[in-house]
């Protein structure tokens, strides 16, 4: 099985792309604008180039693990939005038999009551723009006739929580904080799930490799 992995450098990709590596019968192909990479690519390209990477590395499967969190509207919609949009194109001329698995977020979803289970089916009300462009990505993939599966990630926490997150930046505190013990944290009002992003790795790799 040959599976494409993009977004390898992240905190969601780093971890997925661990699990992939021990996988028996995997070939892992890392996608990105790296010199690194074993497959050159580059989301806010158009689906042509990026149909010719996806061509020459011949995937059976392809984890989408890039995004961004932060940025200007114009970025998050470029790589958020734009890019799952062309990647989806790019694989119904290239690699249509290809699964891909697309990691969504949360705040597709939008604020919530707390105690209030979110399911699948849950509407969609994102307040920001990280949230409606992850939500035009997913939009992007489930339309895009596909065999594909989206992720829905709650707050993931972890080993390598980036430091521009809560739990990052908590770790970060503490660490700082020493023997004056004390922390500072921002606005804490919010109620929020979290998960183990190991789990979300697993999550990731089960929805590649099942077959059916």
């Amino acid at each position: 099985m040959r599976i494409l992995l993009l977004g390898s450098t992240g905190f969601l990709g780093g971890h997925t792309a661990e699990r992939l590596r021990a996988l028996p019968g995997v070939r892992l192909l890392v996608g990105g604008r790296s010199a690194a990479s074993d497959v050159p690519l580059d989301l806010t390209a158009g689906p042509g180039v990026l149909a010719d990477a996806l061509h020459a590395a011949a995937p059976s499967v392809v984890v989408n693990c890039a995004g961004l969190v932060a940025g200007s509207a114009v970025h998050l919609t470029d790589v958020n939005a734009r890019g799952p949009a062309a990647l989806c194109e790019a694989l119904r001329d290239a690699a249509p038999a290809a699964r891909l698995v697309h990691l969504g977020s949360a705040a597709e979803y939008g604020p919530t009551a707390p105690g209030e289970p979110v399911t699948e089916s849950a509407a969609t009300r994102p307040l920001s723009p990280y949230g409606a462009t992850k939500l035009a990505g997913t939009v992007a993939v489930t339309s895009s006739g596909l065999d594909a599966v989206v992720l829905r990630v709650f707050n993931p926490v972890g080993p390598g929580a980036p430091a521009a997150g809560l739990a990052g930046r908590l770790a970060t505190e503490l660490v700082r904080a020493g023997d004056e013990g004390v922390v500072r944290v921002g606005d804490l009002s919010a109620h929020r799930d979290f998960v183990d992003v190991r789990d979300v790795a697993a999550a990731a790799v089960r929805a590649a490799t099942t077959q059916g």
